[in-house]
């Protein structure tokens, strides 16, 4: 269908580096769309600081209906995570979760001196009533050290980290995720893929791998253990 045109001459102020310097870096469809889509939200908001939670964009019919065109295969919630994985990352956008309504919320706001000093006071604020938070010396949490190396955790990331603390060993992780880095696929699919093939297969760097024994089911069962079984039967009446 055919765009019919404006309903007003009245054009949203935008600031001019969002067209000079992030929108021509912009390479995926999905940071481009939540991008704009965030921008023109906040255009309508009153008061300081202005900020979309990410309840906010997820329930947004408009930005899921934009998401579902850049593909019908993949459902717009992943597309938020990925496009809004990906503003934070280029710092377009600040992310900061805080306390509210018996959890975490995550706030996400357009990186300007006044929205960073106040991410910088609320982020401050937060660690004052967090008194058994760890010590920036101390060794990071799983979601800290994936938001270091990787990206953004999102809501829909934590079920999924939890699960792989409780699923696999901490230094496996880690460990995962410096492959990831190392293979420049900053992502958790590729992740936890890594980690599902070293659970299936063993780690090849770990500590006595040599010293694994032979799987013998692993040979004699299925549709060609007839060959194996045959073979040795062969030898043991040599």
């Amino acid at each position: 269908m055919a765009f019919t045109g404006f309903s007003t001459d009245k054009l949203v102020g935008l600031p001019p580096e969002l067209f000079s310097e992030v929108v021509p870096a912009i390479t995926l469809p999905s940071e481009l769309k939540v991008t704009l889509h965030i921008f023109y939200r906040l255009s309508k908001q009153r008061g300081q600081p202005r900020r979309l939670s990410w309840d906010d964009l997820a329930g947004d019919q408009v930005l899921r209906q934009s998401l579902r065109a850049v593909s019908r295969l993949r459902p717009p919630e992943e597309l938020l995570d990925e496009g809004m994985d990906a503003a934070v990352r280029r710092t377009t956008l600040l992310h900061i979760a805080l306390p509210g309504d018996g959890r975490l919320i995550n706030w996400y706001l357009v990186n300007t001196a006044s929205n960073r000093a106040w991410v910088e006071r609320m982020g401050q604020a937060r660690t004052a009533l967090e008194p058994n938070a760890p010590a920036p010396e101390q060794r990071p949490t799983l979601i800290a050290l994936y938001e270091q190396n990787i990206g953004l955790v999102t809501p829909l990331l934590v079920d999924e980290l939890r699960e792989a603390e409780e699923r696999y060993p901490a230094e496996w992780i880690e460990a995962a995720m410096r492959e990831a880095v190392r293979a420049n696929a900053r992502s958790w699919r590729y992740i936890r893929k890594v980690l599902e093939r070293w659970a299936t297969n063993g780690r090849q760097d770990a500590p006595h791998q040599s010293e694994r024994p032979i799987d013998v089911e692993k040979y004699t069962r299925g549709e060609f253990g007839g060959l194996f079984r045959s073979g040795s039967d062969a030898s043991d009446l040599e």
